[in-house]
């Protein structure tokens, strides 16, 4: 009977939880509401940053100057609907997405999209966005090591640098999590990783060994850990999306918990 109740919380809990970000397949919002999403409190001050009244993206939507950012209460809450998109590159030579969107209050607004960031993504998709089958599998790698008669497969490292690897080989399977954050000073010979999960559940990995070494960009510690999956580790997270992260004494928020959920799901099925 717990087994049951425990199973009904952790189905039930699955759906609460966002499917919100098209990555580069922006045609999967096409007849969907987007609704301007709230911010912190302490970040409302700092508005919109992408909003724009132009096709060339230089007029910032309602902001006192040309480049400040649009206001806060200008835009919170807003329905928006897709009218159009096309995709451009920037000075910088990254692939972007021109959003073409209107709203009864607004009229026609631009919003510059970057498909590289879940957590910048200015909207919430009401309803969410309905993936294809096997929509995350295109960005799972492969590799074959014929010496060892191993298969790797690889999930990217996002923004919340978490990824998933996958390795068969004769003897079996085996599923490992690889995650990393900053620390400010240096810890030597530590452990301890705990996972929390949208649910209220967590996964605690206190032999999880710590590597630290310095920061390439000169400024603190990396601490990384990668460690094995049990099954049971891989049933939550492939039902419940990861809220937050500690590694050591380190937290950090995830902003990317569907996606990681979905890559997770994409390697075990591999």
């Amino acid at each position: 009977m717990k087994k049951l109740i425990l199973y009904s919380f952790i189905v039930l809990s699955s759906f609460t939880y966002g499917q919100n970000f098209p990555g580069t397949s922006v045609e999967l919002l096409i007849g969907k509401d987007l609704k301007v999403r709230e911010k912190e409190e302490s970040l409302q001050k700092y508005g919109y940053r992408e909003f724009y009244t132009d096709e060339s993206l230089k007029l910032k939507f309602d902001a006192s100057l040309s480049d400040a950012n649009s206001k806060y209460e200008s835009l919170v809450g807003k329905p928006f609907k897709l009218i159009s998109f096309d995709q451009y590159i920037d000075k910088t030579g990254t692939k972007k997405f021109k959003l073409k969107i209107e709203n009864p209050e607004t009229g026609v607004l631009y919003y510059d999209y970057d498909p590289r960031f879940e957590n910048e993504f200015e909207f919430v998709v009401v309803d969410g966005i309905n993936y294809p089958d096997g929509f995350f599998n295109k960005d799972i790698k492969e590799s074959r090591d014929k010496f060892k008669n191993e298969i790797t497969f690889t999930s990217p490292v996002g923004y919340d640098k978490i990824n998933f690897m996958k390795v068969k080989d004769l003897k079996g399977t085996h599923t490992y999590m690889a995650i990393s954050e900053i620390g400010s000073a240096v810890n030597l010979n530590k452990k301890g990783v705990v996972l929390l999960l949208e649910n209220g559940f967590r996964i605690n990995k206190p032999k999880a060994e710590l590597h630290v070494e310095v920061s390439n960009s000169g400024t603190g510690y990396i601490y990384s850990a990668f460690f094995e999956l049990t099954n049971d580790d891989i049933k939550l997270m492939s039902i419940n999306a990861i809220t937050d992260f500690r590694l050591y004494i380190y937290d950090r928020n995830v902003t990317t918990g569907y996606t990681l959920r979905e890559y997770l799901k994409s390697i075990v099925k591999k």
